[in-house]
């Protein structure tokens, strides 16, 4: 951990370097990281890309791509990057090539008959939770464009009143169900999947399917075999948005989308992978977490979205970051030598300024801050996007250099850690790659840190005592 005179203010490395603005920036695929707003030098950011180097990320994220265990403490490799790809064999997934196209092709055929109305349906319930739900929701939140027939309705946590509301608006002659959970033993999904079928009525199989690594439970819950939409056990829950999990997403934003969200994914893993852990945007927003993470002991990232089609980012990367990389024992079964998983939090950006921006500004407390936005939307009020942009820039700009010409409760101290990530436009295929790269990012700082980012024991332990509890609140 630095010491905090030994770090410059944002303001001070701005005089310091007339240049920083434009080589403190990332280019790819569409979007643009400006991170000149960190306070972090060039010779710490050298310092910092020669880590990858003394780390062996080059050799990890071939062991990734190669199909090697990664996941050591459930012996598994991780290849969730083989569902997005064309050519599986390219990875350690082909053996698993044939399987893994057909899988795709089936649930998006599936999709593309409930999109177009074909199915007769009008309503989809999909009930999961975690990575069942973050993933899906956010893309067919972001990437809705209103032409699917059916509606999809997400139901993850236990919310009983929000289900008797659906059960009182929705046709359960018309509504189908999909199941999402790679063991099909979550409570919480199989619970409601029960009081589903329950009211879907008798003929409720010939609507309902499973997203699921294990065909025999569901075939046993009473989903038939030819509507069980497998995938394979190695990929984990916060990635399998890329999977038959995916189906409802599919459903909302239609086949052809999704295959471009696949696209753009396929395309930021041949570009993480080719550059070894070099010249990638997945890398460089590792290293800036790792400082702000270790150097600066900063424990929270904001992500903030002045793009509305990703107000769920935030949502979606609190699963991904933390769950990942929310260990205390590294690979080694030692205590970790450092801080690991920020907080992550966030939502719209306009609105979190009527809320919490007030304390980031002004208290005592340093919370850094990734402000998304995006230059230009496709909608019949330009200005409602523009305001968007604007008060994305000025609140970059506020947070960075405060005020100090007011009376002393108008002033700001300024110096807040800041990065915007603005894409051109967003659209199914920089989607795809964002979300693709922030994977790998995570992936980089768990090979920087030593810890397995595949794993999640810690979420156990509480299931475990739940169950214990419930039980003895059912006898009284």
């Amino acid at each position: 951990m630095l010491r905090k005179n030994d770090i410059p203010t944002i303001t001070e490395l701005f005089a310091a370097d007339p240049e920083r603005e434009q080589d403190f920036r990332h280019r790819q695929s569409g979007w643009d990281l400006d991170y000149s707003r960190i306070p972090i030098d060039r010779e710490r950011f050298t310092a910092l890309d020669a880590l990858t180097r003394t780390s062996g990320l080059a050799e990890a994220v071939e062991r990734l791509f190669a199909g090697e265990m990664v996941n050591s403490s459930e012996a598994q490799p991780a290849l969730h990057m083989a569902l997005r790809s064309h050519d599986a064999q390219a990875f350690g997934a082909g053996i698993y090539a044939l399987s893994l196209a057909r899988q795709r092709e089936r649930f998006l055929n599936l999709a593309g008959r409930l999109h177009d109305g074909s199915s007769g349906l009008t309503d989809l319930l999909h009930i999961g939770i975690g990575g069942s739900d973050l993933g899906p929701r956010l893309v067919a939140d972001a990437l809705n464009a209103d032409d699917s027939a059916v509606r999809v309705h997400w139901l993850a946590t236990l919310d009983g009143r929000r289900f008797e509301r659906l059960c009182r608006e929705l046709d359960p002659a018309t509504t189908g169900m999909v199941i999402a959970s790679k063991s099909f033993s979550t409570e919480e999904t199989l619970t409601q999947a029960t009081a589903a079928r329950q009211w879907l009525g008798m003929d409720w199989a010939d609507r309902a399917w499973a997203a699921t690594a294990n065909t025999a439970k569901a075939v046993e819950f009473g989903i038939p075999a030819g509507q069980v939409l497998e995938f394979p056990s190695f990929v984990g829950g916060r990635y399998s948005l890329w999977s038959s999990v995916g189906v409802s997403a599919a459903v909302r934003i239609g086949p052809d989308r999704f295959r471009r969200l696949l696209a753009g994914a396929e395309r930021a893993d041949k570009e993480y992978r080719k550059s070894a852990g070099g010249d990638h945007m997945a890398v460089v927003l590792a290293l800036l977490m790792h400082f702000l993470r270790r150097d600066l002991d900063l424990d929270t990232l904001g992500i903030i979205s002045y793009e509305p089609r990703l107000a769920l980012l935030a949502d979606h990367l609190q699963q991904l970051v933390m769950e990942s990389l929310g260990k205390g024992v590294g690979l080694d079964d030692r205590p970790v030598d450092g801080p690991t998983a920020p907080l992550i939090y966030g939502g719209r950006g306009t609105d979190l300024q009527h809320s919490i921006f007030q304390a980031l500004h002004q208290g005592l407390d340093t919370h850094p801050l990734l402000l998304v936005g995006s230059l230009r939307d496709r909608h019949a009020f330009p200005d409602w996007h523009q305001a968007q942009l604007a008060h994305l820039l000025a609140q970059a700009r506020a947070f960075a250099d405060g005020r100090s010409d007011g009376k002393a409760y108008q002033n700001m101290p300024g110096n807040r850690p800041v990065a915007t990530l603005i894409v051109d436009e967003l659209n199914s295929d920089n989607l795809g790659w964002l979300l693709a790269s922030l994977e790998h990012a995570v992936y980089t700082l768990s090979v920087l840190w030593g810890i397995n980012a595949f794993d999640q024991w810690g979420v156990e332990e509480g299931k475990r005592l739940a169950a214990e509890i419930r039980t003895r609140l059912q006898r009284g």
